[in-house]
């Protein structure tokens, strides 16, 4: 094999024996002992010292066939080492072939992968160059916009209009618990209540002149965002408010369904910073943080029970009332905390506090209808804050706050 017959090939060579790293194109990453052994074989073995010269002169008789035997003793001895010096010329010549070969092969592959690497870098200078200027289109209909804010401003309110639309007609048409208000059905309102008490509140909104999509409310012990709700009728509407439950399942489902509202996981308590126990009830709306009360829920239905005790951190009144309705009370408060009721009440000041409607459960818990009961202790101490009772629904009484003008109970 003729090095000079291939510059590649010498290139190769030269830089696998040198272990040089001089062309960038040539993987330099050291020097290949097979080859260099094999190549030192070859130059020890590539001369044949070993030759005699044989005589020509005959012999006869037994001192001829005595030198015969003897010359092919002696010529034996003489090519062996020729025989091996070319065998082992031979198999260092075939090693170091290979050795080129896969070094040949292997630039090869490389000079192969750099084009397709050289494409690849290709494409991605073209796909920048694409998002590039798709980021300018962004940037140019971004400015657009801000040049156009009011006309985007009245875009997004007609959308969020017409969701809130979308929104009572898929309560209203997919089984979505509501049914249309007897008191405001003409107006298509919506009552998510358990006995119809937040179509009782849309009347009196109604008939004080006050439009229900612009109150406030705060809901203590709100249970589920939708279902026996008495405040997500006026949601629909675009009211918005505080919603506070202690059972952890039952905050995450109000956040996910109720966006606008504040979504609040503490229990009431007149100490605040403090751990308090939530006992999660395996009936629906009677989980509570009355140990009593949640044993009396069992007594009075065994098949009733604790289905698991949470610790709940504690906030007051004050401080619900101080973060959010600082400047103005809410127009509508509902209060349904199994059996804590009045305790919660007597926390409220309502010489700086008063919300105009006050829904509050009345009745203890029964697994049978309750006709002609109701907490005439809750009746007489809101009495004496200057609140009347509006409307018995047979579960909740309605409050209405005497020192607003414009309530005539």
């Amino acid at each position: 094999m003729s090095i000079e017959s291939d510059k590649l090939i010498k290139e190769v060579i030269l830089e696998k024996l040198s272990g040089s790293g001089e062309e960038a194109h040539i993987d330099t990453s050291g020097i290949n002992t097979v080859m260099l052994d094999s190549l030192d074989k070859m130059n020890k073995t590539s001369v044949n010292r070993s030759y005699r010269a044989i005589p020509a002169a005959g012999f006869k008789g037994k001192i001829s066939r005595l030198v015969k035997r003897l010359m092919r003793r002696l010529t034996f001895w003489y090519v062996e080492p020729c025989m091996m010096q070319q065998t082992e010329y031979n198999c260092a010549n075939n090693i170091f072939s290979a050795q080129v070969n896969s070094e040949i092969n292997t630039l090869r592959c490389g000079m192969k992968n750099m084009e397709g690497h050289s494409a690849a870098i290709g494409s991605l200078s073209g796909n920048v160059a694409r998002n590039a200027e798709a980021l300018g289109e962004t940037n140019r209909r971004l400015d657009a916009c801000e040049n156009s804010g009011a006309e985007l401003s009245a875009a997004v309110d007609e959308l969020r209009r017409r969701l809130d639309n979308v929104e009572k007609m898929n309560y209203l048409f997919n089984g979505g618990n509501g049914m249309l208000s007897f008191a405001d059905a003409g107006k298509g309102a919506l009552s998510f209540s358990q006995s119809g008490e937040d179509s009782v509140v849309r009347y009196i909104f109604n008939t004080s002149g006050i439009d229900p999509a612009g109150i406030r409310y705060l809901d203590l012990g709100a249970n589920h965002a939708v279902e026996l709700s008495n405040t997500f009728s006026f949601y629909l509407s675009g009211a918005s408010g505080v919603l506070l439950d202690a059972n952890p399942v039952l905050t995450q489902e109000l956040s996910e369904k109720r966006p606008r509202d504040i979504v609040i996981n503490r229990c009431i308590s007149d100490k605040p910073g403090t751990k308090l126990d939530f006992y999660i009830m395996s009936g629906d709306g009677l989980s509570t943080m009355d140990y009593e009360a949640a044993q009396g829920f069992i007594r009075e239905n065994p098949a009733l029970s604790i289905e698991k005790t949470v610790s709940v951190d504690s906030i007051t009144i004050d401080e619900i009332i101080r973060e959010h309705f600082s400047e103005k009370a809410p127009e509508l408060m509902n209060i349904d905390v199994e059996g804590m009721e009045l305790t919660i009440l007597r926390m409220i000041d309502f010489a700086k506090f008063r919300p105009m409607i006050i829904i509050c459960e009345m009745i203890e818990y029964s697994s049978t209808l309750t006709v002609g009961a109701k907490n005439q202790e809750i009746l007489s101490f809101m009495r004496s804050k200057g609140y009347e009772e509006f409307a018995f629904t047979g579960i909740n009484s309605i409050f209405i706050d005497n020192q607003r003008k414009e309530v005539r109970a």
